[in-house]
């Protein structure tokens, strides 16, 4: 039967982040590594927990870690950038190929490493053999600044830029830190011009509901992609492929919604259209 079993990523910069590993019963032909959004963990409430079983029992194994700053990894949230998230991800690759020996790897990832994983597929394309992203932040900048009422004009208000001096971060949420760091690199590293660049089959799914990140910025990198991709728009879904006001998953369409996800991903990973 399927494995789990606990391990550690370490990054390129020494950090140790907790990691998980899945393998199926029969030996694999690939493999899989799961990036989760901002302020949340590996397990992202349960959906990726689920994910990597369902991938395991169709013979795929999975990696999937804390961020730095997130779950039980090191680090701090307020350190963390776009190229902290791209170098973990290419940690958590040769991590995953030196656990299970599995060269052909995939790269699924949701909500806020969406960006960073389509950028990391576009500029080593060598890495990745398919990409999935799950309701992805595309545009860093406009989520990060453009919509912050304490930005104006590119430009940080005294307010705001007295809480950075002050605590060294501008919440983001009640469970996200956007540090120094990141809120400058959001101007320069921006993922959406890449999105033609990407040559790994790409599927994307996104709640037509989602109004944590519109479901037209999907809509709007599917017209951008050059490479052959699926577009699943799970109508009424939410952010997480869930109902409205259910951070448990426990709502039954929730959960069949993202079991027909979980499918989905299977098949597209196996190389197969859904």
């Amino acid at each position: 039967m399927p494995t789990s079993s606990a391990t550690t990523v370490r990054t390129l910069d020494g950090l140790k982040l907790s990691a998980t590993v899945d393998q199926p019963d029969g030996p694999a032909q690939h493999a899989a590594l799961l990036v989760h959004g901002a302020g949340v963990t590996r397990e992202e409430g349960g959906f990726f927990t689920r994910i990597a079983a369902g991938l395991a029992e169709a013979g795929v194994a999975s990696l999937r870690y804390d961020l730095p700053g997130h779950g039980e990894s090191e680090g701090r949230q307020e350190d963390l950038t776009l190229s902290v998230v791209l170098n973990t991800i290419r940690a958590g690759r040769d991590a995953l190929i030196e656990q299970t020996g599995v060269t052909s790897v995939s790269v699924l990832a949701a909500s806020f490493s969406g960006g960073a994983a389509l950028y990391y597929a576009a500029k080593r394309p060598d890495d990745v053999a398919r990409l999935v992203l799950i309701n992805p932040l595309i545009d860093y900048k406009q989520r990060f600044v453009d919509e912050k009422k304490a930005w104006e004009a590119d430009y940080l208000n005294d307010r705001g830029a007295e809480q950075l001096r002050e605590q060294g971060y501008v919440g983001h949420g009640p469970s996200f830190r956007l540090g120094r760091p990141m809120l400058n690199e959001v101007f320069w590293l921006q993922p959406r011009v890449v999105l033609g660049e990407i040559t790994a089959p790409t599927l994307i799914v996104h709640g037509s509901e989602d109004t944590f990140i519109s479901v037209e910025s999907s809509r709007q990198a599917v017209q951008q992609l050059t490479c052959d991709h699926r577009f699943i728009e799970l109508e009424g879904a939410q952010h997480g492929v869930a109902v409205h006001d259910d951070p448990e998953y426990a709502d039954p369409q929730t959960q069949t919604w993202q079991a027909e996800v979980i499918e989905a991903i299977a098949q597209w990973l196996n190389g197969m259209a859904a």
